[in-house]
């Protein structure tokens, strides 16, 4: 029987990192509304200016990592990362848009509409899945190209974020809430982890903790810096992303060598799918309730110190238990792609999730 490659721990630490500080930060723009300009809510989103270069960024880049072995196969044999991950994009966006008609019912027929166009345009939380699909069929029929072609549109794409952003707002916005500018900006990332996996291997090698804390002390500085410079908030921040990425790959490989950190990569780092597209109906819920039932209680510090932290941890425990009750039934598909999407005879479907 064939081997099963070898995990590379720090990829799980980067990934299982990652995807909390997605949820903090989703966490942190909920409250904004109950916050009144808090000094707490201040401190909150000058954490998130800083984080937001690495969020998407490595989830991406370790993403394009994970697809190297696949983009060389034949298409029958990477179904998983085009049919099957649009049936969980599809799949997820149809439990968001039952849950939108719960809180805010409108004539079905003129949600349903909607609901297909968001579908097409990644109109909703779930433009990750959307964009994955896309970045692999991309980078899959351009696989014959030099890298250096399809880098160069992704580098540029990124590098025109702010005339992206008003373009998208002058003629595409029609009130859809498209990510589509997203994805053109993120391709990059993922390119990244597929063609530079051996050299984002090798910086492991130059870790050593005064790189990481320099590094560490220059992200912070440009997080401030950005924070306090409105101008700057739209234009892209790709340098930083990058200093991210080295930051990340040299300050994982470090802490793998510790069990606490290599346990947190090998539980949450292989499980962040659950995690991340069970978070958005929780999101909306709460929103409405913000909205609809705002109390005293939710403007106290106390309470805007304690909510992030505390909806991140509820949405991580309650996902991986989702997860594992749903393991050993049907309910499994809802994590997992069923055999006939993904072209399997074998009767238990592998998880899309390294």
């Amino acid at each position: 029987m064939a081997q099963a490659r070898p995990r590379i721990e720090w990829m799980d630490l980067v990934k299982g990192t990652t995807v909390i500080v997605i949820v903090l930060s989703h966490a942190i723009v909920l409250q904004e509304p109950v916050a009144g300009g808090s000094s707490v809510q201040h401190a909150w989103a000058l954490i998130s200016t800083i984080l937001e270069p690495m969020r998407m960024c490595l989830f991406f880049m370790v993403s394009g990592m994970l697809a190297t072995a696949a983009i060389t196969k034949p298409w029958n044999m990477v179904r998983r990362r085009t049919w099957g991950m649009g049936y969980l994009y599809v799949l997820w966006s149809a439990i968001f848009f039952a849950v939108v008609y719960l809180y805010a019912p409108l004539p079905f027929l003129d949600e349903l509409r909607m609901f297909v166009r968001n579908l097409l345009v990644a109109g909703n939380g779930y433009w990750y899945l959307y964009a994955l699909i896309v970045y692999f069929v991309l980078a899959r029929l351009t696989r014959r190209w030099p890298i250096w072609i399809l880098l160069s549109v992704a580098v540029v794409l990124n590098l025109m974020k702010e005339p992206l952003l008003s373009l998208y707002r002058e003629h595409l916005a029609y009130d859809t809430g498209s990510m589509i500018i997203k994805v053109l900006i993120n391709l990059v990332f993922f390119l990244i982890g597929l063609h530079f996996k051996e050299l984002l291997t090798r910086i492991t090698g130059y870790a050593t903790w005064p790189r990481i804390s320099a590094l560490i002390a220059v992200v912070v500085a440009i997080g401030v810096w950005r924070f306090n410079t409105r101008w700057s908030w739209e234009q892209t921040f790709l340098p930083a992303s990058l200093i991210f990425i080295v930051l990340a790959v040299m300050l994982a490989s470090k802490l793998i060598a510790f069990a606490g950190p290599r346990h947190f990569g090998a539980r949450i780092g292989t499980q962040t799918l659950p995690i991340f597209v069970v978070q958005f109906p929780f999101l909306l819920a709460l929103s409405q309730v913000f909205e609809d039932h705002p109390s005293s209680i939710t403007t106290t510090p106390w309470f805007l110190i304690a909510f992030p932290i505390a909806f991140t941890a509820f949405n991580v425990v309650f996902a991986l238990w989702l997860h594992r009750v749903t393991l050993p039934n049907v309910g499994r598909y809802l994590f997992e792609v069923p055999g006939w999407i993904a072209g399997e005879s074998r009767k238990q479907p592998v998880a899309v999730q390294r």
